[in-house]
């Protein structure tokens, strides 16, 4: 009787244990084949947030919200089968100007458009519900960048930036005084390009994205006309702006002046000795403006400080900008050049050093630039460039009689190509807008060969070849545009605009 009772509580251990072991064989497998399938859905999760993070960092951009960025990243997820239960955007979000969740870690120093983004997925369990696990919630986080923007507005402020100031066609009308228009802040064409310019504010991200701002010529009174870093790279919006409102046109002192240009206003002396019509000062008040003269072209033949158009200075020194610290490599780099006609200047290499013969002028031709010596007095060649625009030299060349014929068109082709090119240079995207009417050096309907279409032929290179070593190396080209007057610049920096973007979206 004990025996029989002994083996029937024995066969119902082992009942007790062969359950215990189905559930855990069970629980084996179902680790396995759940656990595979949360691996598997974690990994397809991962993958989509990291293409969702990305899709969403390309909305990064003015006028979009946190609900936008999560809605881009949504999106991206459903497409990619693999929705999630919950998203959440996360930015540095210094001043919640999009409404997202702050994350100090994404706050670097400058700022990028960095975006990171949470989401979480539940996953039902199978085989590991019989001991209890219904599922589990899993989590994918990862970041995403969009470009930010440095950007280089390169503006002319030579004095045809004032030339329209009263409407006349004359560059010596009195209301065209660079004094005067400065001053009231009504110099034209410059007014309706600062006010474009200030339009264009509204597409740029501030503060991931950063502008500075290199004026043509000096920006003080009694200036001279060397390049002039007016506001080196800022991401403060309002700082940018009043930067553009401040923008002046090149203002040179009152005649006489030993260098440069000045401004040529009547004395009472002029004004007493005048007889007629035929003398600007007849019957005119003392400060009268009657245009701008260059003494030391008159005495002593030299134009190399009389002309105020550094094309390739004021590249060179929007170049540099982008080398300023803290540097940011991976941003996109791009330089836009409004220039009103041909280079005619250059960045001096000389001195001021005035021995033989000690006539009150510097005896390097190179003070003041590269101006080469047949174009110093010459009514026929236009100022500091050879007669044929479509030559190219190189620094330090010189004609048959040892004179240099390395000229402002030259330097300004010069620094283009280093500002553009990829390997050997900063691979900077350059585009280039004309402003100009007859005479300018910018009309697009003069032969090739014309001298006179100098100024369009230059900008043009500068957009779109500057930086190219066919056939290996081909630099990240811009466009040239041409506006007659400043009533299409509005759509021609329009255009830029949606350049950039599309290019910061790839």
């Amino acid at each position: 009787m004990f025996e029989k009772l002994l083996k029937k509580s024995e066969q119902g251990q082992a009942i007790i244990l062969i359950a215990f072991a189905m559930v855990g064989l069970i629980a084996i497998v179902g680790l396995m084949t759940d656990g595979g399938i949360l691996l598997i859905e974690y990994a397809k999760l991962k993958r989509a947030i990291d293409s969702a993070s990305i899709a969403s960092a390309l909305q990064f951009r003015r006028g979009f919200t946190g609900a936008d960025l999560t809605t881009a990243a949504q999106e991206f997820l459903i497409l990619n089968q693999s929705a999630a239960d919950n998203i959440q955007v996360y930015t540095c979000n210094p001043d919640n100007e999009i409404n997202t969740l702050h994350d100090p870690e994404l706050c670097t120093v400058p700022l990028r458009k960095l975006i990171r983004i949470n989401a979480t997925r539940t996953i039902g369990f199978g085989f590991l519900r019989v001991i209890g696990i219904n599922g589990t919630t899993i989590t994918a986080s990862s970041v995403g960048e969009a470009a930010s923007l440095d950007l280089v507005l390169v503006i002319d402020t030579s004095a045809s930036m004032a030339y329209e100031t009263t409407g006349s066609s004359s560059s010596s009308d009195p209301g065209d005084d660079p004094a005067l228009c400065n001053a009231a802040q009504t110099c034209e064409p410059l007014e309706s390009v600062k006010a474009v310019a200030l339009d264009f504010m509204d597409t740029m991200f501030f503060p991931y994205d950063r502008v500075a701002i290199v004026t043509m010529t000096s920006q003080n009174d009694n200036g001279f006309r060397d390049p002039y870093t007016l506001l080196p790279l800022s991401s403060d919006e309002t700082t940018v702006r009043t930067a553009i409102g401040n923008i002046r046109v090149y203002q040179p002192p009152a005649c006489p002046s030993v260098y440069g240009t000045c401004r040529d206003l009547c004395t009472a002396d002029e004004i007493a000795a005048a007889t007629d019509n035929s003398n600007p000062c007849y019957n005119k008040p003392v400060d009268y403006y009657v245009g701008e003269d260059c003494p030391a072209f008159r005495i002593y033949g030299d134009r190399s400080s009389c002309t105020s158009s550094n094309v390739g200075g004021s590249l060179e020194m929007a170049g540099a900008e982008f080398g300023r610290e803290p540097i940011r490599e991976d941003s996109f780099w791009v330089v836009i050049a409004l220039v009103g006609g041909p280079a005619n200047a250059s960045t001096g290499t000389g001195n001021l050093t005035d021995v033989s013969p000690a006539d009150g002028y510097p005896d390097d031709p190179a003070t003041f630039g590269f101006c080469p010596y047949n174009t110093w007095n010459s009514p026929v060649n236009p100022p500091c460039r050879d007669t044929l625009e479509s030559t190219r030299h190189s620094a330090g060349e010189v004609d048959g009689t040892g004179n240099s014929i390395y000229d402002a068109d030259d330097y300004a082709r010069d620094r283009a190509d280093f500002l553009a090119d990829p390997v050997d240079g900063m691979g900077v995207t350059v585009f280039t807008i004309g402003m100009g009417t007859a005479g300018s050096g910018l009309l697009v309907n003069t032969p090739k060969s014309d001298p006179i279409n100098a100024g369009e032929l230059l900008l043009q290179y500068i957009a779109e070849e500057a930086g190219d070593s066919p056939p290996t190396v081909t630099a990240n080209h811009g466009f040239y545009a041409f506006s007659p007057d400043p009533s299409g610049l509005a759509s021609i920096f329009s255009r830029i605009a949606e350049n950039i973007f599309t290019r910061l979206s790839q």
